[in-house]
């Protein structure tokens, strides 16, 4: 399985994002394109920061009450959460 990609590499990403919005060499269909891509890609980003919240959030729960870190919750985070049969 691939690792997924840190904030720091995610920053690096939308950075050049801009940089490429802010070119004036392209064509008006290029630029579509390029306008299209950078929409997923903010949508995705805003994704991973939500998902890193809940993270951050969960744990700070778990940390406070030893009763959550064996909840639901937490073990949806650290993947290994399995339905009752």
């Amino acid at each position: 399985m691939e690792k997924g990609m840190t904030l720091l590499e995610l920053q690096g990403v939308l950075g050049d994002r801009i940089k490429i919005t802010l070119k004036d060499d392209m064509s008006p269909e290029e630029r579509q394109t390029e306008n299209e891509q950078s929409i997923i890609i903010t949508n995705l980003a805003k994704q991973m920061i939500n998902n890193g919240d809940l993270i951050l959030r969960t744990e700070k729960l778990a940390a406070q009450n030893k009763a959550l870190k064996e909840s639901v919750a937490m073990s949806l985070i650290s993947g290994n959460y399995h339905e009752a049969e």
